[in-house]
């Protein structure tokens, strides 16, 4: 079994930061577009009906 070493932690750290913050990115990036795409699908037809 292998040690982990401090710069081994230290990188694991940091790609995990940069894993989140990509992740996060992409969810403020498309939130507004996918969001509005699958509210409007059934929401409308719903509302007409009234």
């Amino acid at each position: 079994m292998s040690e982990l070493t401090i710069g081994q932690l230290i990188k694991i750290i940091i790609g995990v930061l940069v894993f989140a913050v990509v992740v996060l990115g992409l969810y403020f990036f498309f939130k507004n577009y996918i969001l509005d795409f699958f509210n409007g699908l059934g929401g409308e037809a719903v509302l007409g009906l009234r």
